[in-house]
């Protein structure tokens, strides 16, 4: 047995153990709000769904919610800020992949800044 094979087996079955790291795994959106994670490494507590690097299983810790991840000593993460609310509207709701535009909801402005439209 290779050992990427026994390696892939062992992540399968640490999946099949524990679905709170399948969804981070997966990066699931709807797994938000019902845990979070920290990293030992780095020292940040994430949403399930954060797009940060994917961190290794043996530094990761699950927790209940933000206040018991502050409590043990991490900070919240500053890319998917997991102790601010979730925004109602996201970007993904706003692209329409079939129609190929963007929408955008009655009561919401949409900014372009000319540096970044330009480039």
């Amino acid at each position: 047995m290779t050992s990427s094979t026994s390696t892939t087996r062992q992540i399968n079955r640490t999946i099949r153990q524990d679905p709170r790291w399948a969804a981070i795994l997966a990066r699931d959106p709807a797994a938000d709000g019902t845990f979070y994670y920290s990293v030992r490494t780095t020292g940040v507590y994430c949403r399930p769904s954060c797009a940060a690097r994917q961190p290794l299983r043996e530094n990761v810790r699950f927790h209940a919610t933000c206040a018991d991840a502050e409590q043990a000593g991490f900070r919240p993460c500053k890319r998917c800020r997991p102790s601010s609310p979730r925004r109602l509207i996201g970007r993904r709701q706003w692209w329409s992949p079939s129609a190929g535009t963007l929408s955008r909801p009655s009561g919401c402005r949409l900014s372009v800044s000319w540096r970044t439209a330009r480039k």
